[in-house]
């Protein structure tokens, strides 16, 4: 009897270990915390962009309540901290491994309609994209 016991345990915990570590719990996301800005990336037109590693204060932090906080402005592409920002963020995909329109920050006060950042997590980073005619965009790494 203890041979089966242990062996329906076994079953049990093998069924419930995710085969799919990219997809995320919206309710508690990996996303949550605090972020500090680490790299910085800025395409002059010829594809020749490249993350560059910037010192910087600059920090986003994620509420669960679909807030973030920043310490820096975000309606532009900048590495310097100073005034705080707040806005809202949006996860309507699960999956946040890989770029998809579907995950973005909104922040308060840009004066560009319906301005949005993309988000998505890369080896460890928090990489953010913004909308630029060039490449640009910010990694950051959780604190």
């Amino acid at each position: 009897m203890k041979k089966w016991s242990f062996l329906f345990l076994l079953t049990l915990i093998g069924l419930s270990c995710s085969d799919n570590d990219d997809e995320i719990n919206p309710e508690n996301p990996r996303l949550i915390g605090t972020w500090l800005l680490v790299e910085q990336y800025a395409d002059p037109g010829d594809g020749s962009g490249e993350y560059q590693k910037v010192d910087s204060e600059k920090a986003i932090e994620f509420l669960e309540e679909g807030i973030f906080k920043s310490n820096g402005e975000l309606c532009d592409l900048n590495s310097e901290a100073g005034d705080n920002t707040a806005g809202t963020y949006v996860m309507n995909d699960t999956i946040i491994s890989q770029f998809s329109s579907e995950n973005y920050l909104i922040p308060d006060g840009c004066n560009t309609e319906d301005f949005k950042i993309y988000y998505h997590l890369e080896e460890g980073s928090l990489v953010l994209s913004y909308p630029c005619i060039e490449g640009c965009g910010q990694k950051y790494l959780k604190k």
